[in-house]
């Protein structure tokens, strides 16, 4: 080595390499012993200061100076390294660099010190990084790989071929030796995507040895070589295979149905009966992912779930929905997902699933008897004509079910399915007339089919089959264009504005009942009618599911035709005489009028015979009237005092009773018909308890909310599914109480029990509930719920398991549903969740969008620390965003609340797995993560994103073992640095529990 006066530190590195290179010369004539070498090894590394920068190469160039290595110095070498005099990956950099075979037993002797350094690297060391650690094990193995592929070539022409099949035998033993460390393991799958061209080169050589090794060498070699090499290749192949197996999050086998898949359809047939089927289909295959379902037994559960609510709700106006849900709707939905999964033989995973079915004869049996037709034998009929079932299938089905069944039905031509598929049939037909008829020319004809709708139950079903199918919303359009030409007299007299009047009636009535059933949604009419009269009054003034509109929308059209109209009322003249030119005008001014009246009685203007003949003067001619006086009465007792409530109550029930002397001619019977439910719904919520018809108490006035609930949600774990009556009572407590409310007293009476099937069956349960309004009952869990739990020491019990891994996997399962619902808004055009009406929280929160407000109602008491507060303005993702040079920072949906509240929580996690004392939180924490990771790596992906990157290290600090080396890769993220330098750290903190196995 030349030095250099002008360079201090060549100086020193040129007398240090003088001073080992002459004792090495001391100690090869004395023959140290390895620790005699280490000792005075030491002591001249003092003397320089601590400087080994160049004692790897040194002792490397003299152990191989001549044919065959200096074995001496190879041991000092060895002893070097072990005892971390020196950093390992320094020798080992060097050695991958020696590619001179010609002196085989120099390289088998470099190959023996590396299997001896990389079997015996300390992981813990922290003589160098992890990440440099990790892309040296993965080069040393190149190198190997190297050895053996260069030495297979040189056989062909050489004639000795002894050394080079030692040489084969030697690093086919040391690459699997080196690769059967499950850290090593670890550490080579993040080196995949920490250097990816070297891996990539490392790979293509491990191919090149097994392709050569299957060619015409193999029969150079011994038996013995060709084992070795294969095993080595094996060993090497499972660096590939670091994926976990997804795991199912609920197990359900042991009980007799699916409460989750139960659930689900319950709450799809009942809440939703217009949405579009995609996000029904979603929900089941996240389902059928995260409980591992087979697609038979999913088929079987659905259907099952069909029968059970026609079963449950015969004879009350659920019957009409759950009949067009499993007649109608549920074809579709299986044809949607026979064309999403064209790989799978859905006719006879359905036929398996009808056939598991058809042991449940009791259930087929009961339903059949109170429903009186064969209601197995029609659904199979409509999934033979949608192509889900073939002729041999259909056929083999219905023999069966002829054999089961116990009693012949007579069916029954009023029987709900029957009616159903009768009036689906008609739809296409009456869209098409409603449409291609010109209400001008044929008004009469018009009115005529609009009777032939509305009478009995007719209009019940089509609206029905209407919603099953998607077709709602074109039929509202119809009558909304049919009540927009009648709206407008053009100054027919005689029959011809009696029929006009008739038709802007009944198309009112229509459009109203539609409203009320399936909410105002379902009225937007198309761009042409943007500004029909029916929106803009529904949108104004009717009330929606007790919320009554604000008076003031009320307004008049012209204040002279308010005060004529207010004449006429008073003086008894016969209002259809009135010169009003858009009928629209009777429904904008007769409030108003109304309210005059209203007041004029009150002080005693107007005697209470006079307000009963003018009540009769108005409802005696159009049905729409009483409605539209109905809607502004409710709105106004809502604002005025008790006492001042009386008069209008009266009004309300004048309004109610049929008219004494209706015109024979004009259908009123039947508008009168429609008319009563339409007022029912408008006041039940105004008029006192006692005197509200079909009406339902769901919170007892002497009762608490939380009883309810108490009773409620305890009554459907023992039952193990949802009947009617607790869906509606669930829905109301949701509505009443916000989503913080409902998701504390689900969780808190879900893990009331201790025993595990009780628990699972309760999970299952609890995460279908959450679907009643999953995105806010899962910002609810996040930000509320969890975070409150984790905080007071008071719940800290239902952490412990099996509770804690129970409330883990309820969360993630929640979160993985979430989250594919959003991602499948995003990539498809937004799903109009119609069937279920929108809460007003849903309303303010589309008007509150900007400023990140959750409408949720939320005691004072349940406020958290400010830190957690998601709408605080110091709120970022820069724990998150940790970053190397040169490295772009992970981008995420700031906005987003879902993103906010998981990143909330983690970090509150983060936080508390500081703490050194095992705990009931600590167990749920890790609980969570692993559950995250046993739900598929997709979902764990966008879980665990918002994880801080110290918290691997928490969590392996608290409790050793916790997580292995899987778990640790599928936690971090790979693809960044900080990932990769996360995981080798974690990687090497496991390490040392894997030690004592690895030596025994």
């Amino acid at each position: 080595m030349e030095t250099t006066g002008s360079s201090p530190n060549k100086t020193v590195s040129s007398s240090f390499a003088s001073k080992v290179k002459a004792l090495l010369m001391r100690a090869w004539r004395e023959r140290w012993t390895e620790h005699q070498w280490g000792l005075h090894l030491k002591a001249v590394v003092n003397s320089s200061n601590g400087e080994t920068k160049e004692l790897p190469e040194i002792l490397l160039q003299q152990a191989l100076v001549g044919p065959n290595p200096n074995v001496l110095i190879i041991g000092y070498l060895k002893h070097t390294v072990l005892s971390q005099m020196i950093p390992p990956c320094s020798v080992l950099s060097l050695v991958q660099k020696y590619d001179d075979i010609s002196k085989p037993y120099c390289t088998i002797g470099l190959i023996e010190v590396t299997e001896v350094i990389a079997c015996n690297i300390s992981f813990t060391s922290g003589l160098e990084s992890s990440v440099v650690l990790c892309k040296c094990l993965q080069k040393t193995l190149h190198w190997l790989m190297m050895c053996v592929l260069q030495s297979l070539k040189t056989m062909k022409d050489m004639q000795q071929q002894q050394e080079y099949i030692s040489i084969i035998d030697s690093a086919s033993v040391a690459a699997h030796k080196i690769a059967e460390n499950p850290t090593v393991q670890a550490l080579l799958y993040v080196a995949m995507s920490e250097d990816q061209d070297n891996y990539r080169e490392y790979e293509q050589t491990v191919i090149n040895v097994r392709g050569t090794l299957s060619q015409s060498l193999s029969d150079m070699l011994p038996s013995q070589t060709k084992q070795k090499v294969g095993i080595a290749l094996q060993t090497l192949s499972k660096v590939q295979d670091m994926t976990l197996p997804s795991q199912a999050l609920c197990e359900v086998s042991h009980l007799g149905i699916c409460p989750t898949i139960n659930t689900l359809v319950t709450l799809e047939a009942i809440l939703n009966p217009t949405s579009d089927v995609q996000p029904f289909i979603d929900q089941l295959c996240v389902s059928e992912r995260v409980l591992h379902l087979p697609r038979p037994f999913l088929y079987c559960e659905i259907i099952r779930a069909c029968f059970m609510g026609l079963n449950n709700c015969v004879d009350t106006p659920e019957e009409i929905k759950w009949a067009a849900f499993t007649y109608l709707k549920l074809p579709q939905i299986l044809r949607f997902m026979k064309q999403q999964s064209p790989s799978q033989d859905i006719g006879e995973d359905l036929f398996q699933g009808l056939s598991e079915l058809m042991n449940s004869v009791p259930l087929l049996d009961l339903v059949d008897i109170k429903l009186k037709c064969e209601c197995l034998k029609y659904l199979v009929g409509e999934f033979s004509k949608n192509d889900l079932l073939d002729k041999n299938q259909t056929q083999l089905l219905l023999n069966r079910r002829n054999t089961n069944s116990g009693n012949k039905i007579e069916t029954s031509g009023q029987s709900s399915p029957i009616l159903i598929l009768r009036n689906e049939q008609q739809l296409p037909r009456i869209i098409k007339t409603l449409d291609n008829s010109d209400s001008s020319k044929t008004p009469g004809d018009m009115m005529s089919f609009l009777c032939l709708l509305m009478s009995g139950r007719n209009l019940d079903f089509i609206l029905a089959g209407a919603a099953s199918t998607g077709k709602l919303q074109s039929l509202a359009n119809k009558l909304v264009k049919i009540n927009e030409f009648a709206k407008q007299m053009q100054g027919e007299t005689g029959k011809m504005a009696q029929t006009r009047v008739m038709l802007f009636d009944i198309s009112f009535l229509m459009l109203c009942h539609a409203s009320q059933l399936y909410g105002l949604e379902i009225t937007a009419p198309s761009p042409e009618y943007t500004d029909s009269f029916f929106l803009h009054w529904a949108t104004r003034c009717l009330p929606e599911d007790g919320k009554y509109k604000c008076i003031d929308n009320f307004t008049p059209t012209d204040q002279s035709k308010l005060d004529i109209l207010i004449q006429h009322l008073v003086s008894g003249v016969d209002i259809s005489k009135l010169n009003i030119t858009r009928l629209n005008e009777y429904c904008l001014n007769f409030p108003l009028a109304l309210q005059e009246i209203l007041i004029a009685w009150e002080h005693g203007a107007i005697p209470p015979d006079k307000i009963k003949m003018i009540i009769e003067l108005i409802k005696n001619k159009m049905c729409c009237i009483p409605i539209v006086l109905c809607a502004w009465l409710c709105s106004y007792i809502s604002v005025v005092p008790d006492k001042a409530r009386e008069k209008p109550l009266q009004m309300i029930q004048m309004l109610q009773a049929p008219a004494m002397n209706p015109d024979p001619d004009l259908n009123y019977n039947e508008r009168y018909a429609l008319m009563s439910p339409i007022l029912q719904k408008l006041i039940n919520d105004i008029l006192p308890v006692p005197q509200r018809v079909n009406f339902t108490n769901y919170v007892p006035s002497d009762k608490l909310p939380s009883e309810v609930m108490d009773e409620c949600i305890k009554s459907v774990f023992k039952r193990g599914w949802l009947d009617i009556k607790s869906v509606q009572t669930l829905e109301y407590l949701l509505n009443l109480c916000g989503s913080d409310w409902f998701c504390d007293r689900c969780i808190e009476a879900m893990l009331e029990s201790s025993r595990l099937e009780d628990l699972m069956k309760a999970l299952s349960l609890v995460y279908a509930i959450f679907h009643m309004d999953l995105e806010h009952i899962t910002l609810s869990l996040l930000f509320h719920t969890l975070p409150r739990f984790l905080q007071t020491t008071h719940y800290h019990p239902l952490l412990t398991d099996p509770r804690g891994n129970i409330l883990a996997k309820l969360s993630v399962m929640v979160l993985v549903s979430a989250q594919n619902s959003k991602n499948a808004e995003k990539d498809t055009i937004p799903h109009l969740r119609r069937g279920r009406k929108r809460s007003r929280k849903e309303v303010e929160l589309e008007d509150m969008e900007e400023t990140e407000c959750r409408p949720v109602k939320r005691s004072k008491s349940s406020s958290l620390e400010p830190q957690l507060t998601l709408d605080s303005e110091g709120f970022n993702f820069d724990f998150l965003t940790a970053k190397e040079d040169g490295e772009t920072s992970p981008t995420f949906d700031a906005k987003d609340p879902l993103n906010k509240s998981l990143a909330n929580l983690m970090r509150l996690m983060n936080a508390l797995s500081q703490d050194s004392l095992v705990s009931p939180r600590l167990s749920f924490i890790i609980s969570f993560v692993r559950e995250a990771i046993n739900c598929g790596s997709q979902n764990a992906k966008f879980i665990l994103q918002f994880m801080p990157p110290q918290m691997v290290s928490n969590l392996l600090k608290s409790v050793q073992g916790v997580l292995d080396n899987r778990h640790i890769l599928h936690i971090c993220d790979l693809t960044t640095s900080i990932g990769r330098k996360v995981a080798t750290q974690a990687i090497c903190q496991n390490s040392k529990l894997q030690r004592p196995a690895n030596s025994a």
